[in-house]
């Protein structure tokens, strides 16, 4: 089944962020250039998922490993993990092989003024073109950020002073001065500090943070209004006899300040513990999952324009779950939902439907207690896999997707006249598709791995940028160089 996209809903719809903000764009381009885009479901889309162990756990000493990211930190094309222990002081970093495996033991770093490291991002904060590492002590109340000095080697780290209790951070240009910001979320302040950066990892907070529920456990960012500014969602969760929960949506001014829009709360949210943020129906507005540990399920909640979100409905995923994230893991062109069930020590996973609401849930079997989890192609083979943390085993599983059937043996590398490089030139074939430019998309919305696309990601970060599908437009318009 197509769906066509119209110009005026992404005209309205160009969101500033490093992801939704690319696609957008792209997508009035290439309305406008090259007219209707139409978005094919893959013939993978009712096929079972299927989901096998890696050959190996990482080990990681750490009684509480509650923040895991995934990227290509040493920029060899292949994606690395870094997780860090939400009790100690320690961070590691496991360079992948690009085969579902990783480099073991991990190199650590061992933060020894600071403990309690609850979250981390990785995000090119110096733009030199380097996965740089963002994270928060939530005992030494500072975020930390380590540059990447390349190769994947981070240098010491700079504290920044936050609120107390800092336990989430989100990345964006809050400002919109091209240079990446924070905004952290303070347990025990009920509240979110905001630091704007300058381009070189430094970072100096607004005046005043931006009041938030009781217990702000989660935070994320995207254009909740289609005005395109970033606005955040922040979290909230109240614990006691009778456990509730509630979303702060906090407007983004485009200065680097927050201005409190909307509470959404009711018996769709009980102990949330993360949000996650995508266009679930296909409208072309940016809707919210809450990820709901004590009633083991995904509120979804469709967005109604001007920060009034209306509730799809509850959608179960496991027991006791601690965490979530996004993927396209059929490969059907809708957003899915993965989450860690803690006391089932499994992974689940909702297939979206395209409308909003969601299937029943799949569950894979991971490490006891599981907590972090992301997504990413780590064998690179086209399909997002897994990767979740287990706190009482102290180990990371990943779970490699073989919903396409397992990955065709490298084949012996034979030499070929070099030809120049031509942006978004997926397949290599001398010109630029409108099926290669949606892949671009999908890539830089995260629905893709960046494997379907290396000709697209110039810089090799990993990531699909706005500049890079630009350039591919141009080169759907003017032809590839030198053919």
């Amino acid at each position: 089944m197509a769906r066509t996209f119209r110009m005026e809903r992404w005209r309205r719809n160009i969101l500033a962020d490093r992801n939704t903000g690319v696609a957008s764009v792209a997508w009035v381009i290439g309305v406008m250039v090259l007219g209707t885009v139409s978005c094919v479901a893959s013939t993978q889309a009712h096929a079972e998922l299927v989901f096998e162990p890696s050959s190996q756990e990482l080990a990681f000493p750490g009684a509480a490993l509650q923040a895991l990211a995934a990227g290509d930190v040493d920029r060899d094309g292949k994606v690395d993990l870094v997780v860090a222990d939400g009790d100690g002081d320690m961070v590691g970093v496991f360079f992948g092989n690009g085969d579902g495996t990783f480099l073991e033991p991990a190199s650590s770093y061992e933060l020894t003024d600071f403990a309690g490291l609850r979250a981390l991002e990785l995000a090119d904060v110096n733009r030199d073109g380097n996965l740089d590492l963002v994270v928060v002590s939530e005992v030494s109340n500072v975020v930390l950020v380590m540059l990447n000095q390349g190769a994947g080697v981070f240098g010491r780290e700079r504290d920044f002073p936050v609120g107390g209790g800092p336990v989430a951070v989100a990345v964006g240009d809050w400002n919109r001065d091209g240079a990446l910001d924070l905004a952290v979320a303070n347990d025990l302040d009920d509240n979110v500090t905001i630091l704007l950066g300058d381009g070189t990892g430094n970072f100096n907070p607004t005046a005043t943070p931006v009041p938030v529920g009781s217990g702000p456990v989660a935070l994320t960012s995207a254009d909740l209004d289609g005005d395109g500014i970033l606005d955040l969602v922040a979290t909230s969760a109240t614990s006691g006899e009778l456990s509730v929960g509630s979303l702060f949506l906090l407007r983004g001014l485009g200065t680097g300040q927050f201005a409190f829009a909307r509470e959404l709360q009711g018996e769709y949210i009980d102990t949330p513990v993360a949000s996650l943020v995508a266009d679930f129906d296909g409208d072309g507005d940016v809707d919210i999952a809450v990820v709901n540990q004590d009633l083991d399920d995904v509120a979804v909640l469709r967005n109604a324009g001007g920060f009034a979100f209306e509730l799809v409905g509850n959608f179960p995923v496991a027991s006791q779950l601690n965490g979530g994230v996004l993927g396209d893991f059929d490969r059907d062109g809708h957003a899915d939902i993965a989450c860690t069930g803690e006391f089932e020590d499994k992974v689940g996973i909702i297939r979206g439907q395209g409308d909003g609401s969601f299937g029943a849930p799949t569950l894979f079997d991971v490490g006891p207690a599981p907590a972090a989890i992301v997504a990413a192609d780590f064998d690179r083979d086209g399909w997002l896999d897994i990767a979740a943390t287990s706190q009482d085993a102290e180990t990371i599983s990943v779970l490699l997707n073989r919903t396409g059937g397992a990955p065709p043996p490298t084949p012996t590398p034979t030499p070929t006249p070099q030809v120049p490089s031509c942006s978004g030139d997926c397949n290599g074939d001398g010109s630029v598709t409108i099926d290669e430019l949606v892949r671009m998309v999908n890539i830089a919305l995260g629905l893709r791995p960046v494997t379907e696309c290396l000709a697209g990601d110039e810089n090799g970060d990993e990531s699909i940028t706005i500049d890079e599908i630009i350039k591919a437009v141009n080169r759907a318009l003017g032809g590839c160089p030198n053919r």
